[in-house]
């Protein structure tokens, strides 16, 4: 749960949560975790020839929080930050966007969330080498459906605003 430093809790809502959430990788990794009771150490996966990449994780990201997942390469971070989005699916767990079950949306839902809602930054992105600077920072709002006069004014904005 999110506290500020006096030790209260945070009251804005909360956005994006997942409690238990496992990405397990191999065959049968769902009955393996059920069989388990979610109870699965190291050693078990490793007996099972399963690699556990996100492992029993809960969290909570509140509304206007800026959360970082951060940590050694291959810990699993871009595993997380996938299933969070559902670009990958979670082998077990609960995950929640604004109150609604993650798990249960549609792809058409999902699609929406992530235009409009949702934002990532993965560690290797890359900008599109066909496009200049402006049309590269314009391009998520074309995708939005937002105009060409719209999206250009608010990309020169954001150019701006960080001094390109």
């Amino acid at each position: 749960m999110t506290a500020k430093a006096t030790g209260a809790v945070d009251p804005r809502p909360v956005k994006l949560s997942c409690r238990n959430l496992w990405k397990v990788f191999g065959q049968h990794a769902a009955e393996f975790l059920a069989s388990k009771g979610g109870n699965v150490t190291s050693a078990d996966l490793e007996r099972a020839h399963l690699i556990g990449a996100v492992r029993d994780t809960t969290m909570e990201v509140r509304e206007g929080e800026i959360f970082i997942v951060m940590g050694l390469s291959g810990s699993g971070k871009s595993t997380l930050v996938r299933c969070l989005s559902r670009l990958i699916e979670p082998t077990a767990g609960e995950l929640e966007f604004d109150g609604k079950d993650l798990l249960k949306a549609t792809e058409a839902e999902l699609i929406d969330i992530r235009r409009h809602k949702m934002g990532m930054v993965f560690q290797h992105f890359a900008l599109l080498p066909h496009l200049n600077v402006l049309e590269n920072v314009a391009f998520p709002l074309a995708i939005q459906g937002i105009g060409k006069q719209e999206r250009e004014q608010r990309a020169r904005q954001m150019i701006e605003l960080v001094s390109l």
